[in-house]
Formats: C-alpha cells, sequence, structure tokens
C-alpha cells in the first residue's frame, strides 16, 4: 500500500467508483476493486459521486507476474511468495473498510475469472462466490503441482495467475464472500 495515488490514479479510481456505483443509492457502503498491469486499486464510498478512500497497491497483473514468476505454470514456492507479498500489501486496509460493503469490479480480467466457474446472474452483473473463486484457484494449483495445463480450460498466462491470487487474497483477507462484475465491464 505504499503507491503513490498521483492525479491520474485518483482520477481513473473515481471513474470507476462512479461506473460501479450506477444502480446503488447513496449510503450504500460499495468497495471497487480494479487489478491494472502495474497496480492494483481499491475504492470505498457510501455516496454516488466521490469515493470516501482510494488505496494504491504496487501489485498488479504484469508486475506481480514479472516479479515473482519466473517458470509458466509458475513453481509453488512462486505462488507462495506472491501470496506473502500481496497479503502484507492488502491486510493493512481491511480495519478501514466497512465490512457490510458490496465487491464491485469493472475488470474484465477478473471476468475472465468468473468464465471459469459457476456464476449467478444478477441484474447489475455476475456474482462470482469466494467458494468458486477458490475452485478455480485449485485448478490452478493443480497445475502448478503437476497436472496438465491441456486437462484445464483455464487460461496459461502468467497475468491470468497474477489476476486470480490478487482477487483471491484479497476477498480471503478483507472478508468478502462474493465480487460483482459489472456487465459493463
Amino acid at each position: 500500500m505504499n503507491t503513490l495515488i498521483t492525479p491520474e490514479i485518483r482520477d481513473i479510481a473515481t471513474e470507476y467508483y462512479r461506473k460501479a456505483r450506477v444502480g446503488f443509492s447513496n449510503g450504500i457502503p460499495l468497495t471497487v476493486l480494479h487489478i491494472a498491469d502495474e497496480y492494483t486499486i481499491a475504492v470505498f464510498g457510501h455516496e454516488n459521486n466521490q469515493p470516501s478512500m482510494i488505496w494504491t497497491f504496487p501489485i498488479g497483473s504484469e508486475i506481480t507476474a514479472r516479479n515473482y514468476f519466473r517458470h509458466n505454470p509458475p513453481t509453488p514456492g512462486e505462488i507462495e511468495e506472491a501470496i506473502t507479498i500481496v497479503e502484507d500489501e492488502v491486510m493493512p486496509i481491511k480495519k478501514l473498510l466497512d465490512h457490510n460493503s458490496k465487491l464491485i469490479t469493472l475488470d474484465s480480467t477478473i471476468k475472465d475469472v468468473a468464465f471459469q466457474t459457476e456464476t449467478i446472474d444478477h441484474a447489475l452483473g455476475l456474482v462470482l462466490t469466494i467458494g468458486n473463486m477458490e475452485g478455480v484457484f485449485n485448478r490452478l494449483a493443480a497445475i502448478i503441482t503437476g497436472r496438465p495445463a491441456s486437462m484445464d480450460t483455464l487460461p496459461t498466462t502468467l497475468s491470468f495467475a497474477a489476476s486470480l491470487l490478487i482477487l483471491r487474497e484479497f476477498m480471503h483477507h478483507l472478508g468478502y464472500t462474493d465480487i460483482t462484475i459489472r456487465k459493463d465491464a
């Protein structure tokens, strides 16, 4: 959580937040997750126009893959190292979040995870439960520990593995039971 929030990142975060809030009344707490190539953003708020808090993390789909995965698929040790880094980044905001907030994303990378499992079709988008997301992660773990990747439909890119890992750690450590992927993602 050491990444500087530049004006550009603040604008991106605010825009994602405003798009994610469409269809929600003022007062309903939302947390918006955005996994970019070089960073991850979490945005929290209760009101439609302006978020209350914005956090950036120096973890993203490409930077995490580049910094921690030297093999394709990553080795168990590489995954464990990346998990430790991601945990260390996201855990500090746990006490700052409203645990009743709904987790929302507009990310196509998270939609790619959702397409690998069952989702619930909701008026606002696809709902991916933590259990189904964990099932996708377990499939990745099976490939990492030796199951041929050709026996699965998971994308074989390191950025997919990194995005899945970031999503998993974010949901687990911050207590989210599901994430809604907006239809307009």
